[in-house]
């Protein structure tokens, strides 16, 4: 009994590791893209314990100027600079939009006004928080700094 539920265990962990998963960026063609401006809602390190820390399973919010912005998933995305609220460059899939990549850290440079609205409130949001943690000598001192 004991090899016969062996056996199985075995069958079925190679037929699970056989399913094919969801498809990967580069098994599309790159033309079949279009970029929108995203921001990351969570990057954490992957469940696995031997995977760099470096590699991460991330949420994105992306198509920001809408009533009901769509959120994508990307697992195993090896990136450093993959962080919680930092604004991304989304590639979604051109005949379905429920199809998206991350693409990049960064800002579109031709976001409509609604998209630099949310960007703006997202940004102004994320400067409260820090504001609010940080004594306000420093954070003065950091707020000169850039302004000049």
């Amino acid at each position: 009994m004991r090899k016969i539920t062996l056996i199985l265990l075995v069958i079925l962990s190679f037929g699970h590791l056989s399913c094919e998963g969801d498809k990967k960026y580069s098994e599309y063609n790159e033309g079949d893209f279009y970029q929108v401006q995203g921001i990351i809602t969570s990057a954490n390190p992957t469940a696995y314990p031997f995977d760099l820390s470096t590699v991460k399973d991330i949420r994105f919010t992306y198509f920001l100027d809408r009533q009901n912005p769509i959120t994508g998933i990307e697992k195993k995305l090896q990136i450093h600079e993959a962080q919680k609220d930092y604004p991304i460059i989304v590639l979604v899939h051109k005949d379905d939009e429920n199809i998206s990549f991350y693409g990049s850290v960064g800002i579109l440079e031709n976001l409509n006004k609604k998209e630099q609205e949310v960007l703006s409130k997202h940004f102004q949001a994320q400067m409260d928080k820090i504001k609010s943690k940080t004594p306000d000598y420093i954070y003065n001192a950091l707020i000169k700094d850039t302004n000049n």
